[in-house]
């Protein structure tokens, strides 16, 4: 079943939605008080367009489901599309009813993926028959109006560095930090300092990896984290699926270049992947896999003596390790 927008939107107000438009419940929640002050300064000061993007189980949803109910007075009405559960027509955009937020959550599902000529295309690019939707996001910056819309896409959409010019926000979400802390203690894990912050760098700070992690620890562990960190365990076999399956969505040539990165832990410089993959890609080609790559947040980077080095998170490194370089 695919969404109706003009049947959506020409409903009355008082009327009510259905399932799928309602704001998700997120029963647990923690941390994250900067990044919702931050965005809702940005919307209270007529910021109309904003992107929360970052890799699968980084909290995009969560956050912009707190974000919506805690604006909800501050519009006439609110609506919640959530494309994954129920993908956008083709043939129909949505329009923008004054002084509504518009949520939609999982915008990378009309993203990439699509197979053209044999390859996939890069992070970003909108599927074919989905480049309207690309526009309807200019409208959003260039129009007036009193509404606002707020997405959530696990790759930045192509366009956005522009429209961010004009007001639009780009908020790439990265992994929790004193918010790991209140993960950690609902399930009942026993840590100090320095044991949390290893876990959480371990973990990227993901909250749905350090859920599962969390999980682990207490089933095996008996909730203490030291121990457990002590064993020398990564948990990286309940992360696979979930990894393989976004592995699956990325070209070729970033499959090349992901299993380049997997060889060591710290990474590469951008000069090494080149000389790495000389013999294999033109420097142009491999230059674009990266970028894509950085697009969905499979792939970080750090400065190192003021070279800009990249690598995989932990769990993802190990990941690629087991299901592509055990196998060759």
């Amino acid at each position: 079943m695919s969404l109706n927008w003009q049947d959506l939107l020409e409903r009355p107000l008082n009327s009510s939605l259905s399932d799928k438009t309602q704001i998700p419940n997120i029963p647990l929640f923690f941390g994250r008080r900067y990044e919702l002050a931050t965005l809702t300064q940005a919307i209270e000061q007529g910021t109309r367009l904003i992107a929360i993007t970052g890799m699968g189980g980084i909290g995009k949803t969560a956050v912009a489901a707190k974000l919506a109910t805690a604006l909800q007075s501050s519009f006439q009405q609110t609506l919640w599309f959530g494309f994954h559960l129920t993908p956008p027509t083709i043939d129909s955009l949505p329009s923008l009813p004054p002084e509504t937020l518009l949520v939609f959550d999982g915008w990378d599902r009309i993203l990439g993926g699509d197979v053209c000529d044999g390859l996939r295309l890069r992070a970003g690019q909108y599927r074919l028959k989905y480049e309207s939707y690309a526009e309807f996001l200019r409208s959003v910056v260039q129009t007036n109006h009193s509404s606002c819309v707020i997405l959530t896409s696990r790759e930045q959409p192509e366009g956005l560095n522009t429209l961010s010019g004009n007001g639009a926000v780009i908020f790439p979400l990265g992994g929790l930090m004193e918010g790991a802390i209140e993960l950690l203690q609902h399930h009942q894990l026993t840590f100090d300092a320095q044991q949390w912050i290893f876990l959480v760098n371990q973990y990227g700070g993901n909250p749905l990896f350090l859920n599962m992690a969390a999980n682990f620890i207490h089933e095996l562990f008996a909730g203490d984290v030291g121990e457990f960190l002590a064993s020398g365990t990564l948990v990286t076999g309940e992360f696979e699926p979930l990894v393989a399956q976004w592995l699956r969505q990325i070209s070729l040539l970033e499959q090349t270049l992901i299993k380049c990165l997997a060889i060591q832990a710290q990474g590469f410089t951008r000069e090494e992947i080149l000389l790495h993959l000389r013999n294999h890609l033109s420097n142009g080609d491999i230059l674009a896999a990266l970028l894509s790559l950085k697009r969905r947040a499979l792939v970080e980077t750090i400065k190192d003596d003021n070279k800009e080095r990249f690598f995989l998170q932990p769990v993802i490194f190990k990941c690629v390790q087991r299901l592509f370089l055990s196998k060759e």
